[in-house]
């Protein structure tokens, strides 16, 4: 008997350690709908780069630097050059693109002596998958003539080279006078008058100068004063002449767009008997303006003083 009452004892104490403790630790709950306690994260542990959630860091490259710069591939180029006074050239270049996602870059142009070195830039993204394919592209490109003498020069655009020639010294100021002026041939002004009305009358009246289509369709014709003395200018029946400043000019084409007008690009007295005078059409283009215009003529007069007055013949004419 005391046997037993000391086995039930133990039992019971054996039931009672393995009983949990009621105390500081909440028992499970079997309702599937309790909320699980949040744990509250510690700020200063490291974030693991996998997670989407990311913030990305400060030092992350701008875009600028996911950009690749690359060459452009020009398959060919094609010098064109307007034939007015000074002359104007530019270069009609076309080539490729690597993929579809190649535009076009910056292009730069570099004179070395009797080379101009045009480079033409492309920019890609720098991880980004693109088609395959080539995608052709077309460009005109400006080069800064005005002043060079006369000689034959290169162009080369990302190592496709051509050439052009001038034949005589680019600078508007024509041989023969300081300023290539009016007032620097030294001839009365009866005589300067006569020799503007001429040279107008077969321009505008006669319709001589080449590309005279292109003024004819101005409500009014507009001549540059620069050479002249505008008090000088004779009145020409039918024709609608209004003299400009070549300041008023580029503000009329900046204000109202791009238009044609008349100059008279030079005069060189071979002697007080003899007068070369030339005059030429070309375009006022607006600063917003994006246009290219290889468009404009002239031509030169040589005048000769007789008995019967000036006489004139066309010894030069260009057209573009």
């Amino acid at each position: 008997m005391k046997y037993k009452l000391t086995l039930l004892v133990l039992l019971l104490l054996a039931l009672v350690a393995c009983t949990p403790s009621g105390g500081d630790e909440p028992a499970a709950s079997d309702d599937p709908t309790a909320e699980t306690p949040t744990e509250t994260p510690d700020m200063d542990a490291p974030v693991s780069s996998d997670d989407p959630t990311t913030t990305p860091s400060e030092g992350k490259p701008d875009a600028a630097e996911n950009i690749t710069i690359g060459d452009a591939m020009v398959e060919a180029i094609d010098v064109m050059i307007m034939e007015s006074f000074p002359v104007q050239v530019s270069v009609h270049v076309t080539g490729y693109l690597g993929d579809g996602c190649t535009t076009l870059g910056d292009i730069t142009t570099k004179q070395d002596g009797e080379t101009f070195s045009v480079h033409i830039y492309t920019e890609r993204p720098t991880d980004m998958m693109c088609t395959q394919q080539l995608v052709g592209f077309e460009e005109n490109v400006t080069l800064d003539v005005a002043g060079l003498p006369a000689g034959a020069y290169t162009v080369d655009v990302n190592g496709t080279t051509s050439s052009f020639t001038l034949d005589m010294d680019n600078s508007p100021q024509l041989p023969g006078s300081e300023d290539g002026s009016l007032s620097d041939l030294g001839l009365p002004n009866e005589d300067l008058t006569e020799l503007l009305r001429l040279t107008l009358v077969r321009a505008l009246v006669d319709q001589e100068i080449p590309d005279y289509a292109l003024l004819a369709d101005q409500g009014q014709i507009v001549l540059s004063t620069e050479n002249i003395d505008p008090a000088l200018l004779p009145e020409l029946d039918g024709v609608d002449l209004v003299t400009m400043t070549p300041e008023e000019i580029q503000a009329k084409a900046d204000a109202d767009g791009d238009f044609p007008y008349l100059r008279f690009q030079g005069f060189t007295a071979v002697s007080t008997d003899e007068v070369n005078v030339s005059l030429g059409s070309t375009w006022a283009i607006g600063t917003d303006s994006d246009m290219l215009y290889l468009s404009g003529g002239g031509f030169t007069i040589h005048y000769t003083r007789t008995s019967d007055g000036w006489t004139g013949e066309v010894t030069e004419s260009w057209i573009s």
